[in-house]
């Protein structure tokens, strides 16, 4: 018997790195009668497997959405097709007629280290969203672009002497690959020592990625408690500071007399090597009327960028509060910014000291995927069970913060240190923004879906000797989701299982989606180049 084998193109790559989540590609199929068992390689054996089976062409189109997660979510149970004109179920499906009897979700995680594809289109989402927010488009108006606009930079306060990396004079354009020759660490003449008897100097000049960066110079002198605390009290400092700034503006505003104005920002929070999170944060101007709160008015021209760099600048440096009683601080901490503080205007064009929009929304969308990996730990919400896999009073320094957070987490008032003891006691959202600064992620992923109904739909519809139709997606606002559609879709699904069923079918669907980027890319590459070739001069003869 003669096998026909689907393969040429489908082994082009290698699977990555293995999944963080325990049993993700572990094998589940049992293969009694495996033709392929002179192949030792288990992922390869099981793909050829997977490719010679006669449904293999449906089984890709199925898991398309899912095909480049590292860990989609298996969901089973019953689709029903319901009419939207008169609520009545027209059809119910189960997903045991589907391959594998299951629909496949991509997991939709948006840190690098555990879903690379979902957290690439979670910065890309990210990306538009900060983005539409400085020049409009995406529902938010086009006079956005003439608002004023300052990127600001808040950092936490000091909580002890750490090895750090201070280069006074950087020429490099990508920061995080700097060659230039840093500052010793902390250099001091008298050489002097801490009560437990080491040394706070160091004369080393750290090199990028270098293991001590962020690692205190004597662990039991640093202030372990106020650092989760004020990691937890992080989200509410801010608030309390942009409410400030945003008074100073109204104040200066009425001295002027001009109407009121509003603060709109968008946050993303980024962990430094010690643990400490710090915030990067893009401010916009914008007028307000009580009468209609929900839209973005032009503010008033008497307010300039330099007008909210000093109100963002005095609210910074003067907002300070106190934590509730703490049966281990009984008055509380002092809750205030670092002194480190930047902050630079925004321009559509970046010329001297101002930042250009583009670059603003790639800086925030980048870190808006990154979490706890910076300072060496990562791991999931931790319990009763798993903690002292992670936590250790006398251990390393991310171990230590666990431990702090744990402990001071005791109090029932207190117990969100506990629930975020694995952030190292920050509990916010690595990026946030203002109501009414932008659209929402829901409506770009909604844009996204409607998009591929119509591909899907048009893919159903054969045309001129089986060729699919010429049918184009029309973007927003031209399609109009509400009332296209005539049918909706309705899953009555429970959660079957996380990952894929074998290596080999992580490798097939990996494959295969890393085919189609490629194919994107390239055709993408085609259309700049002939809308370039169109807009080109020709030369004179």
């Amino acid at each position: 018997m003669t096998l026909q084998l689907d393969t040429a193109s489908a082994l082009a790559l290698t699977p990555g790195t293995a999944s963080p989540v325990p049993g993700v590609g572990a094998s589940t199929e049992s293969l009694p009668h495996d033709p392929f068992r002179h192949e030792v390689r288990q992922h390869v054996r099981t793909a050829l497997e997977r490719a010679t089976r006669p449904h293999y062409t449906a089984w890709l189109s199925h898991i398309e959405s899912a095909a480049a997660c590292t860990q989609p979510v298996r969901l089973h149970g019953n689709l029903a097709t319901v009419d939207l004109r008169t609520g009545e179920i027209l059809t119910v499906r189960h997903t045991s007629t589907l391959p594998d009897g299951v629909v496949y979700k991509a997991c939709g995680n948006r840190r690098h280290t555990v879903c690379p594809a979902c957290a690439s289109t979670y910065q890309h989402d990210a990306y538009h969203l900060i983005r539409a927010g400085l020049v409009g488009g995406k529902t938010v108006p086009d006079t956005v672009r003439t608002h004023p606009a300052v990127f600001a930079t808040l950092t936490a306060p000091s909580f002890g002497s750490v090895h750090t990396r201070d280069v006074r004079h950087c020429a490099c354009r990508d920061k995080t690959r700097c060659t230039c020759r840093p500052t010793p660490c902390h250099a001091r003449r008298d050489n002097p020592t801490c009560p437990h008897g080491t040394p706070l100097a160091c004369w080393q000049r750290h090199p990028p990625g270098d293991e001590q960066l962020g690692r205190p110079l004597c662990p039991d002198c640093y202030d372990y408690a106020h650092h989760v605390v004020w990691n937890h009290h992080a989200g509410e400092l801010w608030r309390r500071t942009k409410q400030h700034a945003e008074r100073q503006l109204n104040q200066l505003a009425r001295r002027r007399g001009l109407p009121r104005i509003r603060l709109a920002h968008g946050k993303a929070a980024e962990y430094q090597a010690r643990g400490a999170v710090h915030f990067h944060i893009l401010l916009r101007l914008d007028g307000y009327d009580p009468g209609m709160p929900e839209v973005i008015l032009p503010p008033p021209h008497g307010i300039t960028t330099d007008d909210i760099i000093t109100a963002v600048t005095l609210a910074a440096t003067t907002i300070t509060y106190t934590t509730p009683a703490h049966p281990d601080q009984h008055g509380g901490w002092h809750i205030t910014w670092g002194e480190q503080l930047e902050v630079r205007p925004i321009t559509l064009s970046a010329s001297g000291d101002a930042l250009d929009d583009q670059a603003v929304a790639a800086y925030l969308a980048k870190y808006s995927t990154k979490g706890t990996e910076a300072t060496g730990h990562t791991s999931r919400r931790l319990t009763t069970d798993t903690i002292g896999l992670y936590a250790n009073p006398t251990g390393t320094h991310p171990e230590r913060l666990i431990a702090t957070a744990w402990k001071l987490g005791h109090p029932p008032e207190w117990r969100g240190l506990r629930r975020w003891a694995h952030m190292l006691g920050f509990g916010g959202h690595f990026l946030t923004k203002a109501r009414r600064y932008s659209i929402t992620f829901g409506a770009i992923r909604e844009e996204r879906a409607a998009y591929r109904r119509v591909h899907a739909l048009n893919d159903r519809h054969p045309g001129i000797e089986g060729h699919p139709g010429a049918t184009r997606f029309q973007r927003q606002p031209d399609l109009d989701t509400k009332t296209e559609e005539t049918t909706l879709v309705i899953g009555f699904l429970t959660y079957a299982g996380t990952g894929w069923h074998t290596t080999g079918d992580q490798l097939l669907a990996n494959t295969a989606a890393a085919q189609a980027r490629e194919r994107t890319r390239a055709g993408r590459e085609e259309l700049a180049h002939q809308q370039a070739c169109s807009s080109s001069t020709p030369l004179a003869a």
